[in-house]
Order: C-alpha cells, then sequence, then structure tokens
C-alpha cells in the first residue's frame, strides 16, 4: 500500500471525479459489468441517499487525486450491500480495495448492521479473492439476465455475505 492514501467519506465536491473514476472502471472491464451506464442509475444520486439512510460512500485519496471508491447500500435495518468498489487502474495491486472494503465492513458493524451482502461477476477473481479473505461466504450463485439497449446479456454472478 501506498503511504499518503487517505479514506473518508464522500463529499459533494468529489462527485464529479468520482463519476469519471466509475465510467473508466466499469468501461475496463466488459466482462464484468453491463457497460451501458443507464442501466446502473446516477451514482451521484444514489450517493446522498445511501448516506441518509444510514450508509456511505468511501472515497481513497492521494493527494488531490482520488483513486477508489467503495459504498455502504442499507438494504434493510439489519443488512447492508457492499457496492460499487472501484480502484483506478493505476492504483489496482497497492491495497486500496482492501482499505475501502475493510473500512466499510467496520462502518457497518458499527452502525449496528448484522450482516453486510454483496454480489460479484465470476470474471473478477482478485474481487473475490479480496472478499473471501475479509470472511464473506459464497451463498449462491446465478445467471444475472438482462436487456440492455435491446440485447440481451448475461454474466455469471456469486453472491456473497458476511456476518457481523
Amino acid at each position: 500500500m501506498r503511504a499518503g492514501v487517505t479514506i473518508r467519506s464522500a463529499d459533494p465536491n468529489d462527485f464529479g471525479p468520482l463519476g469519471q473514476l466509475y465510467r473508466d472502471s466499469i468501461k475496463g472491464n466488459p466482462r464484468g459489468f453491463i457497460q451501458d451506464l443507464t442501466f446502473h442509475g446516477c451514482l451521484t444520486d444514489k450517493i446522498p441517499a445511501w448516506q441518509r439512510a444510514g450508509g456511505d460512500v468511501l472515497v481513497a485519496s492521494f493527494g488531490d487525486k482520488l483513486v477508489g471508491l467503495g459504498a455502504l447500500a442499507p438494504q434493510t435495518p439489519r443488512s447492508a450491500e457492499l457496492c460499487k468498489l472501484h480502484v483506478d487502474s493505476e492504483w489496482q495491486g497497492w491495497g486500496i480495495g482492501r482499505l475501502i472494503a475493510t473500512e466499510l465492513v467496520e462502518r457497518a458493524r458499527g452502525i449496528g448492521f448484522s450482516e453486510v451482502q454483496l454480489h460479484v461477476t465470476a470474471t473478477q477473481t482478485v474481487a473475490i479473492a479480496l472478499y473471501r479473505s475479509l470472511g464473506f461466504q459464497e451463498r449462491g450463485r446465478k445467471l444475472f439476465t438482462a436487456t440492455v439497449l435491446g440485447a440481451p446479456v448475461s454474466f455469471d454472478t456469486i453472491y456473497m455475505n458476511l456476518a457481523l
């Protein structure tokens, strides 16, 4: 991990750079994500909603540069989803994703959630290894199929959870 990386809650000043990092990350992994960003919904609309609901969106920064993000999205009063974990391609392999995911799990525990869930496409082997190393257990797997821009797309998707 690089010294000088800080993890903090996202604020509105981050929305532009976060949106760009998110778009670049999605575009850089066509086998891992649906490429139509409108399918995913507006990230900057979701951030304040998740924060109001008791979740959070964290950013990793190095100086003025945002190098990663991750979200804790409340699902029920007892469960939250770890989602939107993305790291700038130039910063992958430096432990940034682990830092963000670990902090999100700790925040979920502190808030009082009893479980953190996530889903990940089977092609994302590095992310799967990270989640397993943090104690997440596979609880199911299915083919996620959707129609995007008039064409069917499918992703082998793994569902995981971590009891807190």
